[in-house]
């Protein structure tokens, strides 16, 4: 802010999907009315070994759809609640998975978020926004589907890398572009502090099972669309 210009581009790199894209250009058409719901799914086919917690689930996972609803909704998540399904039996020892994430948006819509780390079948994110006369829906991440012998199927990505190579390669491309120019473009510091803050809340809601709200300052002019 001393500088005057942003420095920062905070490394959120689903805004730089192409699904994502176009689902938040439905919904800025406006043609299907104002955003009720969101459902999401985020799916590993496994954890790494090094001492995966149960709070990570939130802050290594989640944190990505806490990103991705702000910039779809266009508002902050006042409140998060987190659920406990019955545990997966392919779980790591300690291991609470899945989880259900519930976030409240400042507009009143609200998101459902299934984090499900020890899925085993490949690596799995889905969203679907129920807006007031229609829904827009992440498609199937398989470039494919095949059908014979009565049965049609199609391929589930492998890891995060698989699903979202494009959107690296976006990413990094737009961030050369805005350097290029002198300007920044991607997510800023600001994002990235209400991603923090919003995941500080959850962690409390896992916690205590408790509905938490998250407390939020007054976001600064500087970084006003």
């Amino acid at each position: 802010m001393a500088a005057g210009r942003r420095l920062v581009q905070v490394g959120f790199m689903r805004r730089y999907d192409a699904g994502y894209r176009a689902m938040k250009a439905v919904l800025e058409d406006g043609g299907l009315g104002a955003p009720l719901l969101m459902h999401c799914a985020h799916r590993n086919p496994s954890v790494p070994d090094y001492g995966f917690t149960t709070d990570m689930i939130i802050s290594d996972s989640a944190v990505h759809e806490m990103d991705i609803v702000r910039w779809l909704f266009g508002e902050e998540i006042v409140a998060a609640s987190v659920l406990t399904p019955r545990r997966t039996r392919h779980a790591p020892d300690g291991l609470q998975d899945p989880l259900i994430l519930l976030l409240e948006m400042s507009g009143g819509a609200l998101v459902d978020d299934e984090l499900f780390v020890s899925a085993r079948y490949g690596y799995d994110v889905r969203g679907e926004i129920v807006c007031e006369t229609g829904t827009v829906a992440l498609a199937d991440a398989s470039e494919v589907t095949v059908r014979t012998q009565n049965r049609y199927s199609g391929r589930v990505p492998v890891d995060w890398r698989d699903r979202f190579i494009g959107a690296y390669d976006t990413e990094l491309q737009e961030w050369l572009n805005a350097v290029a120019a002198g300007t920044a473009t991607g997510p800023t510091a600001w994002d990235g502090f209400a991603a923090a803050v919003v995941t500080d809340a959850a962690l409390e809601a896992l916690r205590s099972g408790q509905r938490t709200a998250v407390s939020m300052p007054e976001r600064p002019d500087f970084y006003a669309k």
